[in-house]
Protein backbone atom coordinates (compact mmCIF):
# COMPACT_ATOMS: atom_id res chain seq x y z
CA UNK A 1 0.00 0.00 0.00
CA UNK A 2 2.86 2.49 1.19
CA UNK A 3 5.83 2.32 -0.79
CA UNK A 4 8.94 4.08 -0.70
CA UNK A 5 12.12 4.23 -3.15
CA UNK A 6 15.34 5.57 -2.26
CA UNK A 7 14.00 8.52 -0.52
CA UNK A 8 16.28 11.28 0.54
CA UNK A 9 15.72 14.48 2.39
CA UNK A 10 18.45 17.44 2.81
CA UNK A 11 18.22 21.07 4.51
CA UNK A 12 21.02 23.44 3.75
CA UNK A 13 23.18 20.46 1.73
CA UNK A 14 23.27 18.81 4.79
CA UNK A 15 21.44 15.09 4.81
CA UNK A 16 18.91 14.45 7.08
CA UNK A 17 17.25 11.33 5.70
CA UNK A 18 19.21 9.29 2.77
CA UNK A 19 17.97 6.59 0.44
CA UNK A 20 15.26 4.91 2.20
CA UNK A 21 13.01 1.85 0.89
CA UNK A 22 10.80 0.18 2.79
CA UNK A 23 7.21 -1.46 2.23
CA UNK A 24 4.36 -1.39 4.31
CA UNK A 25 1.13 -3.56 3.46
CA UNK A 26 -2.31 -2.59 4.04
CA UNK A 27 -3.43 -3.78 7.28
CA UNK A 28 0.22 -3.94 8.91
CA UNK A 29 1.70 -1.15 11.59
CA UNK A 30 5.41 -0.14 11.06
CA UNK A 31 7.23 1.52 14.33
CA UNK A 32 9.68 4.51 13.63
CA UNK A 33 12.15 4.29 16.52
CA UNK A 34 15.33 6.37 17.50
CA UNK A 35 16.88 9.51 18.85
CA UNK A 36 15.21 12.43 19.03
CA UNK A 37 16.77 13.89 15.69
CA UNK A 38 16.60 10.69 14.08
CA UNK A 39 14.44 12.00 11.30
CA UNK A 40 11.60 10.42 12.79
CA UNK A 41 8.67 13.65 12.36
CA UNK A 42 10.50 14.67 9.03
CA UNK A 43 9.93 11.20 7.32
CA UNK A 44 6.02 10.95 8.54
CA UNK A 45 5.92 14.84 7.28
CA UNK A 46 7.09 13.66 3.74
CA UNK A 47 5.18 10.68 3.61
CA UNK A 48 1.85 13.16 4.79
CA UNK A 49 2.96 14.99 1.27
CA UNK A 50 3.82 18.08 3.57
CA UNK A 51 7.61 17.85 3.01
CA UNK A 52 8.77 17.16 -0.88
CA UNK A 53 11.85 14.87 -0.30
CA UNK A 54 14.99 16.25 -1.97
CA UNK A 55 15.14 13.05 -3.86
CA UNK A 56 13.24 9.34 -4.82
CA UNK A 57 9.66 8.63 -4.24
CA UNK A 58 6.64 7.86 -2.26
CA UNK A 59 3.66 5.51 -3.68
CA UNK A 60 0.49 5.67 -2.25
CA UNK A 61 -2.03 2.80 -2.80
CA UNK A 62 -0.29 2.73 -6.28
CA UNK A 63 0.00 6.21 -7.15
CA UNK A 64 3.28 8.46 -7.19
CA UNK A 65 2.10 10.89 -4.39
CA UNK A 66 4.15 13.88 -5.41
CA UNK A 67 2.86 13.78 -8.84
CA UNK A 68 -0.96 13.26 -7.67
CA UNK A 69 -1.53 15.14 -4.75
CA UNK A 70 -5.10 16.22 -5.03
CA UNK A 71 -5.57 12.41 -5.85
CA UNK A 72 -3.17 10.96 -3.13
CA UNK A 73 -4.08 13.32 0.05
CA UNK A 74 -7.79 12.03 0.78
CA UNK A 75 -5.74 8.70 1.22
CA UNK A 76 -3.41 10.39 4.00
CA UNK A 77 -4.48 11.20 7.89
CA UNK A 78 -1.60 12.71 9.88
CA UNK A 79 -2.13 12.92 13.29
CA UNK A 80 0.87 15.39 14.69
CA UNK A 81 2.36 15.23 17.95
CA UNK A 82 0.92 18.65 19.15
CA UNK A 83 -2.53 20.39 17.97
CA UNK A 84 -2.47 23.62 16.48
CA UNK A 85 -4.82 26.26 15.56
CA UNK A 86 -8.21 26.66 15.48
CA UNK A 87 -8.19 28.18 19.20
CA UNK A 88 -12.22 29.69 18.85
CA UNK A 89 -13.87 27.14 16.56
CA UNK A 90 -15.89 25.22 18.64
CA UNK A 91 -15.62 21.40 18.43
CA UNK A 92 -18.74 20.70 16.17
CA UNK A 93 -17.60 23.67 14.32
CA UNK A 94 -13.70 22.53 14.06
CA UNK A 95 -15.48 18.64 12.63
CA UNK A 96 -17.78 20.78 10.25
CA UNK A 97 -15.15 22.79 8.99
CA UNK A 98 -12.84 20.24 8.11
CA UNK A 99 -16.09 18.15 6.31
CA UNK A 100 -16.49 20.41 4.07
CA UNK A 101 -12.51 20.72 3.68
CA UNK A 102 -12.62 16.75 2.91
CA UNK A 103 -16.28 17.44 0.35
CA UNK A 104 -18.82 15.50 2.67
CA UNK A 105 -21.54 16.75 1.33
CA UNK A 106 -24.08 18.85 3.80
CA UNK A 107 -26.16 16.24 4.29
CA UNK A 108 -23.94 13.81 4.72
CA UNK A 109 -22.01 15.95 7.59
CA UNK A 110 -24.25 16.24 10.83
CA UNK A 111 -24.40 11.63 10.62
CA UNK A 112 -20.62 11.59 10.67
CA UNK A 113 -19.54 14.48 12.92
CA UNK A 114 -21.95 12.10 15.47
CA UNK A 115 -20.40 9.18 14.50
CA UNK A 116 -16.54 10.44 14.89
CA UNK A 117 -17.78 12.07 18.36
CA UNK A 118 -19.15 9.40 19.62
CA UNK A 119 -16.33 6.96 18.48
CA UNK A 120 -13.79 9.20 20.47
CA UNK A 121 -16.17 9.69 23.27
CA UNK A 122 -16.55 13.50 23.07
CA UNK A 123 -19.96 13.93 22.48
CA UNK A 124 -20.39 16.15 25.70
CA UNK A 125 -17.58 18.53 24.14
CA UNK A 126 -19.52 19.55 20.54
CA UNK A 127 -19.96 23.07 21.67
CA UNK A 128 -16.95 23.40 23.97
CA UNK A 129 -14.21 25.72 22.16
CA UNK A 130 -11.16 24.21 21.24
CA UNK A 131 -8.97 26.54 23.63
CA UNK A 132 -10.22 25.57 27.19
CA UNK A 133 -9.21 21.51 25.88
CA UNK A 134 -7.45 19.76 27.86
CA UNK A 135 -4.37 18.12 25.98
CA UNK A 136 -5.96 14.42 25.85
CA UNK A 137 -9.32 16.14 24.41
CA UNK A 138 -7.63 17.91 21.78
CA UNK A 139 -5.80 14.29 20.83
CA UNK A 140 -9.10 13.03 20.69
CA UNK A 141 -10.35 15.26 18.50
CA UNK A 142 -7.41 15.22 15.63
CA UNK A 143 -8.55 11.48 16.06
CA UNK A 144 -12.49 12.74 15.08
CA UNK A 145 -11.27 15.09 12.21
CA UNK A 146 -9.33 12.19 10.93
CA UNK A 147 -11.65 9.61 10.62
CA UNK A 148 -13.86 11.94 8.97
CA UNK A 149 -12.42 11.26 5.66
CA UNK A 150 -11.58 7.22 6.18
CA UNK A 151 -8.02 7.28 5.35
CA UNK A 152 -5.90 4.38 4.13
CA UNK A 153 -2.58 5.72 5.55
CA UNK A 154 -2.67 6.73 9.02
CA UNK A 155 0.34 8.34 10.11
CA UNK A 156 0.74 9.42 14.03
CA UNK A 157 3.79 11.20 15.86
CA UNK A 158 3.40 9.84 19.44
CA UNK A 159 0.19 9.34 19.35
CA UNK A 160 -0.50 7.76 23.45
CA UNK A 161 1.69 11.04 24.94
CA UNK A 162 -1.15 13.46 25.45
CA UNK A 163 -3.41 10.79 26.76
CA UNK A 164 -4.14 9.49 30.59
CA UNK A 165 -3.84 5.82 31.08
CA UNK A 166 -7.64 5.35 30.31
CA UNK A 167 -7.02 7.07 27.04
CA UNK A 168 -3.83 4.75 25.98
CA UNK A 169 -6.13 1.73 26.54
CA UNK A 170 -8.87 3.12 24.36
CA UNK A 171 -5.90 4.32 21.88
CA UNK A 172 -4.46 1.03 21.60
CA UNK A 173 -7.54 -0.74 21.03
CA UNK A 174 -8.25 1.49 18.48
CA UNK A 175 -5.22 1.11 16.75
CA UNK A 176 -5.67 -2.54 16.64
CA UNK A 177 -9.14 -1.71 15.23
CA UNK A 178 -7.52 0.27 12.30
CA UNK A 179 -5.39 -2.61 11.73
CA UNK A 180 -8.72 -5.22 11.47
CA UNK A 181 -9.70 -2.49 8.90
CA UNK A 182 -7.42 -3.42 6.56
CA UNK A 183 -5.94 0.43 7.22
CA UNK A 184 -2.00 1.09 6.86
CA UNK A 185 -0.75 2.47 10.38
CA UNK A 186 2.65 4.20 10.72
CA UNK A 187 3.59 5.36 14.21
CA UNK A 188 6.73 7.47 15.30
CA UNK A 189 7.52 7.48 18.77
CA UNK A 190 10.67 7.44 21.40
CA UNK A 191 9.30 5.16 24.23
CA UNK A 192 9.73 1.55 23.85
CA UNK A 193 7.16 1.03 26.46
CA UNK A 194 4.34 2.09 24.23
CA UNK A 195 5.41 -0.04 21.53
CA UNK A 196 4.08 -3.32 21.85
CA UNK A 197 0.99 -1.47 22.78
CA UNK A 198 0.88 0.28 19.71
CA UNK A 199 1.51 -1.98 17.34
CA UNK A 200 -0.04 -5.04 19.67
CA UNK A 201 1.65 -8.54 19.36
CA UNK A 202 -2.26 -9.98 19.20
CA UNK A 203 -2.23 -8.68 15.40
CA UNK A 204 -2.59 -11.74 12.44
CA UNK A 205 0.03 -9.53 10.28
CA UNK A 206 3.60 -9.16 10.93
CA UNK A 207 4.01 -5.58 12.23
CA UNK A 208 7.34 -3.87 11.37
CA UNK A 209 9.69 -1.69 13.34
CA UNK A 210 12.16 0.62 11.56
CA UNK A 211 15.18 2.30 13.94
CA UNK A 212 16.51 5.57 12.16
CA UNK A 213 20.42 6.17 12.99
CA UNK A 214 22.48 8.91 10.81
CA UNK A 215 19.18 9.31 8.19
CA UNK A 216 19.13 5.35 7.18
CA UNK A 217 17.07 2.28 8.65
CA UNK A 218 20.09 0.74 11.18
CA UNK A 219 16.79 -1.97 11.66
CA UNK A 220 14.18 -2.40 9.44
CA UNK A 221 12.32 -6.26 10.15
CA UNK A 222 9.19 -7.33 11.63
CA UNK A 223 8.89 -7.86 15.46
CA UNK A 224 8.72 -11.90 15.68
CA UNK A 225 11.85 -11.77 13.44
CA UNK A 226 13.92 -9.30 15.96
CA UNK A 227 12.72 -10.51 19.24
CA UNK A 228 13.96 -13.87 18.52
CA UNK A 229 17.44 -12.79 17.16
CA UNK A 230 17.50 -10.35 19.57
CA UNK A 231 16.47 -13.20 22.84
CA UNK A 232 17.43 -17.07 21.30
CA UNK A 233 20.24 -16.97 22.91
CA UNK A 234 19.09 -15.68 26.46
CA UNK A 235 17.98 -17.98 28.74
CA UNK A 236 15.65 -16.37 30.23
CA UNK A 237 12.45 -15.30 28.85
CA UNK A 238 12.47 -11.89 28.81
CA UNK A 239 9.08 -10.08 28.27
CA UNK A 240 8.09 -7.51 26.20
CA UNK A 241 9.93 -4.95 25.76
CA UNK A 242 12.74 -5.44 27.42
CA UNK A 243 14.19 -7.17 24.36
CA UNK A 244 13.97 -3.71 22.56
CA UNK A 245 15.66 -1.93 25.49
CA UNK A 246 18.49 -5.18 24.51
CA UNK A 247 18.26 -4.56 20.79
CA UNK A 248 18.79 -0.41 21.14
CA UNK A 249 21.83 -1.38 24.15
CA UNK A 250 23.70 -3.87 21.28
CA UNK A 251 23.76 -0.39 18.69
CA UNK A 252 25.16 1.78 21.22
CA UNK A 253 27.79 -0.72 21.62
Amino acid sequence: MLEVQNLSKSFDKKPILTELTFQVAAGECLVLLGKNGAGKTLLLNILATLVEPTSGSVSIDGIDAFSNLKQVRPRIGYIPVAFEGYPELSVVNYLNFFAAAYKLEKRERVGAIDTVLELMDIQHLREVKISVLSTGERQRLLFAKTFLHEPLLWLLDEPLTPLDPSGQIEMTELLGELQAMGKTVIIATNRLEDVHRLCGSDSHVENLVGILENGRFDIFDTFSKLQQEVTENDSTENPAPSWLNQLFAQLAS
